[in-house]
Parts: C-alpha cells; structure tokens; sequence
C-alpha cells in the first residue's frame, strides 16, 4: 500500500477523489478505453485497477503502463490525469514524486492534471491548501518548482487581477511554503520564527516589481499562522531540509531582489 490512508480493498473503478477541499470537483470515473494491440483482461476493471494502483504505489510508471497494456487507459495526458485525480488508494507521496517529473509528456501531464482543480472563488492560500490535499510535495526542489510552477499559471487564469502575471504567484506560492515551514517546523526556535514585517518585506516587489497589497500579505501570514498547510513532508526529511536551507539563504528564493533563482534564468511562469 501507499501513504494515502486509503485500504486498497477500497479502491472501486468508479471512485473518485473528495471535492471537500475545494477547488477539485468530482466527476465519474473516466470510462475504461479499450485499445487494440493490448493484453486481453481476464479480470473486472475493479480487480484490475486493484492491481494498477498497487503497481503504481511501488513504482507509478508500472500502475500506469499497467491499465494501458490492458487497454483501460490510453495515452493521452488527459485520461491519465484523470485516472491520478480520481482514483481513491493511490500514494499521496508517489503521486507528487510523479507529477514533478521532467520531460515534454510529464509535463503536458502535470498541466492537465492541474487544470482539472477549479479555483475560483478561493483564496490564493485556500487555492494552495485545495491544491496540496490529494497529493505530497515531492522532495526534490525541482519537482517543486515544475508543480508550483504549474499551480501558479492555473490559479491566475482562474483569478483574473488578482496579481499581474503567473510569476507573482509562483514567487508568493513558494512563499508560502517557506512560512509554513517557518511557522511549524520544530527545526525553527520560536525566537527565529518569521514575523509579519519579514514576511511583507520579503515580499516586496514580486509583482512585477511592485508590491503587492499590505492587507493581502497579512491575511497570508495570519492563514498560515493560524492553520499550517499540510504538505505531507515530516520536518526531517531530505525535501523539508532542502526548504530550510533556502530560508536559511536569506529569503524564499533569489528572484527579483530576493529570489533563488539565478539571476541568468527566465522563469517560464
């Protein structure tokens, strides 16, 4: 099994992932697509996805492949992303190691998969927390840059004028993160804890050189303060102490006069 909490016995072909978080409505189960040239099943698509799910728990490609060579899954980015969105069982953390992979068709996967999250009407923190609920960050910080990425040009699509570009949300959402960090991790002594200043001042002129609205970044601040994101990192793992080291750096990350990123590198947000 995965890290889902999910028994695998629960898993049924018709089952689909909880909209309770906001932001990722249910639908049905996408129908099975049956293919020539494939393996013939001899099993339901229930028992056969029970094996899927299973595979994909110890190694994601293999679950994947696995429906495909049965002829339940085509190719395309767009039924596999909604095999990963709505099917209940599937480890939360394999699920995020596997949407940050590189490559053309992971991420035409990743944004399809993204694109199935309705945000409108949420928060931009409301927006991160629905977005973060059926899966884990990966530990790989350049998993988390393609997801976030991803996340940051959906949710201004979604919300029209809420920043001037999809880069500001990608700069805000990792942001984020770093204060969740910041505020929960039992790493961080309370006396070294980001106050609300920092934070405002942290973020200055992320969007697009300007600043973004003071009330904004302290309703950010006090979200995250009074109700820590789950991201599913425990606080000692490789992907929690790569985050750490990045605020330890002097900021969320070296972009404008902060960020992380090298100064040479266009961000394709």
């Amino acid at each position: 099994g995965g890290d889902s909490g999910e028994s695998p016995t629960a898993v049924r072909a018709d089952a689909v992932a909880g909209s309770s978080g906001g932001g990722a409505p249910a639908s049905a189960a996408p129908a099975p697509v049956r293919t020539s040239s494939v393996v013939q099943p001899v099993a339901s698509y229930d028992q056969e996805l029970l094996v899927a799910v299973r595979k994909f728990n110890l190694k994601p490609r293999d679950g994947v492949q696995y429906l495909q060579l049965r002829g339940f899954l085509s190719a395309e980015p767009g039924d596999i992303a909604a095999f990963l969105h709505e099917t209940k069982g599937l480890s939360k953390r394999k699920l995020g190691d596997y949407l940050g992979e590189r490559g053309e068709r992971h991420a035409e996967l990743l944004s399809a998969y993204v694109r199935r999250f309705d945000f409108a009407g949420l928060s931009f923190v409301g927006a991160i927390r629905a977005f973060l609920s059926p899966f884990r960050l990966p530990g790989e910080a350049q998993k988390i840059d393609r997801i976030m990425c991803e996340f940051a040009s959906h949710f201004v699509s979604q919300a029209p004028g809420v920043f001037s570009s999809a880069d500001t949300a990608y700069v805000l959402g990792f942001s984020v993160i770093m204060l969740n960090t910041d505020a929960h991790s039992v790493q961080i002594k309370a006396k070294n804890r980001m106050s609300k200043a920092d934070f405002v001042r942290n973020n200055r002129g992320i969007d697009s050189g300007a600043d973004l609205p003071a009330e904004l970044l302290s309703a950010v601040y006090d979200d995250i303060q009074t109700d820590e994101i789950r991201t599913g990192m425990s606080h000692d793992d490789m992907g929690e102490a790569e985050l750490l080291e990045f605020f330890r750096q002097g900021s969320t990350f070296r972009k404008f006069n902060h960020a992380r990123l090298p100064p040479d590198r266009h961000h394709p947000c």
